[in-house]
């Protein structure tokens, strides 16, 4: 039944990203990657930085939701036993934090470049 809730936040992601996606673009031109911000936290993170930084309120209230499943997500990914592996595995986390994504994880994630050679 674990796989039934992964699949609803997932899809909850997923409808928050497509909104984020079309609002982001709107206001600030800028493209996001909606099926590698599903897939990883840390480009998530990024995102909602990017919708924060924007200034817009439907962005802000937006990046709220998304931020809700990140902080979900980690809470998840924190084994539940009390061995010293419980602090091992948020510092493994957090060295995956939007602030260590490279330019170029971040390029790649941009679907601009994903569709116009293909369209032409």
């Amino acid at each position: 039944m674990d796989t039934g809730s992964t699949f609803l936040s997932r899809t909850d992601v997923f409808s928050i990203a497509t909104l984020i996606l079309a609002r982001l673009r709107r206001v600030s031109g800028r493209v996001i990657d909606v099926m590698y911000l599903v897939e990883n936290p840390a480009y998530a993170e990024y995102v909602v930085q990017l919708a924060f930084a924007a200034q817009d309120e439907e962005l802000s209230r937006l990046g709220m939701k998304l931020q809700l499943f990140v902080d979900q997500e980690k809470t998840k990914s924190v084994p539940a036993d009390k061995s010293g592996e419980t602090e091992k595995q948020p510092r493994a986390y957090q060295t995956e934090s939007s602030d260590e994504l490279s330019a170029e994880e971040i390029y790649k994630a941009q679907v601009s470049h994903h569709y116009i050679g293909a369209l032409r």
